[in-house]
């Protein structure tokens, strides 16, 4: 089976079988691999938003210290192998091949019902063990108790931050939701929780808490080491990393590190489509806040990323995310709104989004590269707001990739001076 092949047979799966949580199917297909996740330590992360962010700062220490480190986290921006991460390298394509080829052939996939999400958590834990890591970090996929990631038993856990998103699958009230995250929680072990909880929310995971037999750590509001990603919110983060590393290195003496390590990784740290400065000239910022709560931290970093002045916004979004006060929070600071569309089932037209702008008379450019190329050639100095989904920051990201020859997300750095030609020049 060829690359391509393998990849079609993953989306395939998701296609025909989408979310369905059971934890059940993955124990098994674990118990026939040889129990892999057995073989090395892990830290889950969970939370509504930053977990992601905080997965990446918390490799980067370890990474930084000298740890042999796997990185699991979702969804990807363009290359599936962004999900599977061994030290600053992604997975390689013959790995995906030979893992899902492994899994396939000592687990009845089909007949067992796993999904997308729980292949890939399969082939990550597997490659893992193959790569002889010293430590994974396990971003949680979506809410925590029956996240196919929770079939680990952590040494610690973190969850950053309870907010509105995916209420289908986790409930419809704070309470709840934080109760679904707090199933990464584990006798005995300490779980880390971000700072500025919602009061409802906060009282539910310290209730788990305490059912649980689990150890809390309530992270400080943030941390004062150099980061390199921009932000209150992912200070905020960084103080969940940093506490989550020092959990870890009093579960596992041997993870400990050091104040070097920890400035290093932080002042280095990769996390693309998050507050990602990719052009200057006019400055074009990508982010890929998708719910009420990204948003709102993206609104509250603007100032610090692209001054006072006005503000053009590139929007498209999901029609099953909170798409219209994602809207209602951004478009204030819009002095002129393009709408742009992902495709797809879930995608969202462009005149369906105008309603939720209405009175602001927005221009549609449906597809979103030729949209922020046209953005580009029309005005060299108002900056450039892209965000709504992380599916429409992967399509930039794409085309970044195309016209750099970048193979990778990771290669193209979120630098000044990088970024997409104007139509005269694509």
């Amino acid at each position: 089976m060829r690359y391509d092949e393998t990849l079609a047979y993953l989306v395939g799966l998701e296609a025909t079988r989408g979310w369905d949580l059971k934890l059940e199917r993955v124990r098994a297909a674990l118990l026939a691999l040889g129990s892999p996740e057995r073989a090395y330590p892990s830290v889950l992360i969970a939370g509504t938003n930053g977990k992601g962010s905080t997965a990446a700062m918390v490799h980067a220490v370890l990474v930084a210290a000298g740890h042999r480190v796997g990185l699991y986290t979702s969804p990807h921006l363009v290359n599936f192998t962004e999900r599977i991460r061994i030290g600053h390298a992604e997975i390689d394509r013959a790995a995906v091949v030979q893992g899902v080829q492994s899994i396939r052939a000592r687990v009845d996939v089909e007949a067992s019902g796993l999904t997308f999400f729980e292949v890939t958590t399969l082939l990550a834990l597997l490659a893992f063990a193959n790569a002889q890591v010293e430590v994974a970090v396990l971003e949680v996929g979506l809410g925590g108790r029956l996240d196919a990631t929770n079939v680990v038993e952590p040494i610690a856990s973190a969850v950053t931050s309870i907010g509105f998103d995916h209420e289908e699958y986790l409930g419809d009230s704070l309470a709840a939701i934080a109760r679904e995250k707090a199933g990464v929680m584990r006798r005995g072990r300490v779980t880390v929780l971000g700072a500025g909880l919602e009061p409802p929310a906060r009282a539910a995971l310290l209730d788990e808490a305490r059912d649980r037999g689990a150890l809390l750590s309530e992270a400080s509001s943030e941390c004062r080491d150099t980061l390199a990603l921009g932000g209150g919110h992912m200070r905020r983060n960084a103080a969940v990393a940093c506490g989550l590393l020092e959990a870890m290195g009093a579960a596992e003496p041997r993870l400990q590190v050091d104040p070097a390590s920890v400035s290093r990784g932080l002042r280095n740290v990769r996390w693309p489509g998050r507050l990602a400065v990719v052009r200057e000239a006019p400055r074009v910022v990508i982010d890929g806040a998708h719910n009420v709560e990204g948003a709102i931290a993206l609104r509250d970093a603007l100032p610090d990323l692209v001054g006072p002045g006005p503000l053009r916004l590139l929007f498209s979004a999901l029609r099953d995310k909170h798409w219209r006060e994602i809207a209602a929070v951004l478009a204030p600071h819009a002095t002129e709104i393009v709408l742009t569309e992902i495709g797809g089932k879930r995608g969202l037209t462009a005149g369906e989004i105008a309603a939720a702008f209405a009175g602001r008379a927005p221009r549609i450019i449906v597809e979103p590269a030729r949209a922020l190329a046209r953005l580009i050639d029309e005005d060299r100095t108002t900056p450039i707001l892209v965000t709504g989904s992380l599916f429409l920051v992967g399509m930039i990201y794409a085309e970044l990739m195309r016209q750099s020859g970048a193979r990778s997300v990771y290669d193209l750095g979120d630098v000044a001076g990088l970024g997409l030609a104007g139509e005269g020049g694509a």
